[in-house]
């Protein structure tokens, strides 16, 4: 299928967000709206304009949806796809670090998975019966949600544990000692592995522009999934690159790992978002399935707001 049948499939909406010349373009994609085609179409039309896929890096939030935006490219553009990255935010932060690990402070390290942290919490909290500490997966979950939101432990504490909020000095030296054998053993966990490039980026202007030299367009999925440290990752790039996010402010799965759908409000307003495009065509529900749920979602006063129809 070649580009030019791919654009012609789209429908008025998702045919302005895939060809927008803007900047910074703010998408806002309901359920069955077609947001996938319309991300596919808009990294092959940023290729037919002359951008090197190479310089392309479309971040979601599963390998899986990854693998097939890439291939559904390819299916489009042939070889001129060659190169186009789609990555886990994860995945794409450690490509940073491999390719250039003394740009970010790093000389050797080694990754740690959540089984090895999950192990080395338990070996911190100890064994005894009478141990009155949440659980190893509990502390786990507890130190991975304060460094996604960027919030201090006392106040995640509160959020994710109210009732070991009498253990919270046991549980602070706890977390600083996990720390320090991390660092005495140049270990990363997956948390650190965003943090590390986010502060980096945030605190230089050089690094920023190594990044841009192959990164010139950003194409971020799940908009409304991402939470504080990976919008910390994306804030020092705007304005530097073409952004193109999409999300729909009506659902979000990850608020247990700390996704924050007022990133998507705040991307709209502090950098001036000019293009925001609406995907409201449903293709996957009956019109009265759409009535109910736009009669219900509209009680809520954070969305950016959108009308769900159907032919």
């Amino acid at each position: 299928m070649t580009l030019a049948k791919l654009i012609d499939e789209l429908n008025p909406q998702q045919k302005r967000a895939a060809t927008t010349t803007a900047q910074n373009c703010l998408v806002l994609a309901g359920a069955g709206c077609g947001k996938t085609k319309t991300i596919v179409a808009r990294a092959a039309y940023l290729i037919d304009q002359g951008l090197p896929a190479q310089q392309i890096q479309i971040l979601t939030f599963t390998r899986r949806a990854a693998s097939e935006i890439v291939t559904r490219v390819e299916q489009h553009m042939g070889a001129q796809a060659k190169g186009l990255r789609a990555s886990t935010f994860h995945t794409f932060c450690m490509y940073l670090l491999r390719r250039n690990p003394r740009a970010f402070g790093l000389t050797q390290f080694s990754i740690i998975d959540r089984d090895d942290q999950l192990l080395m919490f338990r070996l911190l909290r100890g064994k005894d019966k009478g141990n009155m500490l949440p659980k190893a997966a509990e502390l786990c979950d507890l130190y991975s949600y304060a460094r996604n939101t960027k919030s201090k432990l006392s106040d995640a504490l509160v959020e994710q544990l109210p009732q070991a909020i009498e253990y919270k000095a046991q549980i602070t030296e706890l977390m600083k000692a996990y720390e320090q054998r991390k660092q005495d053993r140049n270990f990363l966990d997956y948390d650190d592995i965003l943090a590390i490039v986010a502060v980096h980026l945030q605190n230089s202007p050089e690094l920023v522009e190594w990044v841009i030299g192959f990164c010139s367009a950003l194409l971020v999925d799940e908009m409304q999934d991402t939470n504080p440290l990976q919008w910390a990752l994306l804030q020092p790039l705007i304005g530097k690159v073409k952004l193109f996010c999409v999300g729909d402010d009506d659902q979000s799965i990850y608020a247990f790992r700390g996704a924050d759908v007022g990133n998507m409000r705040d991307f709209e307003r502090e950098f001036h978002v000019r293009h925001m495009i609406r995907l409201e065509q449903n293709y996957r529900s009956h019109g009265n399935i759409l009535d109910a749920a736009n009669a219900i979602i509209q009680n809520n006063p954070q969305r950016l707001g959108k009308n769900l129809w159907t032919q």
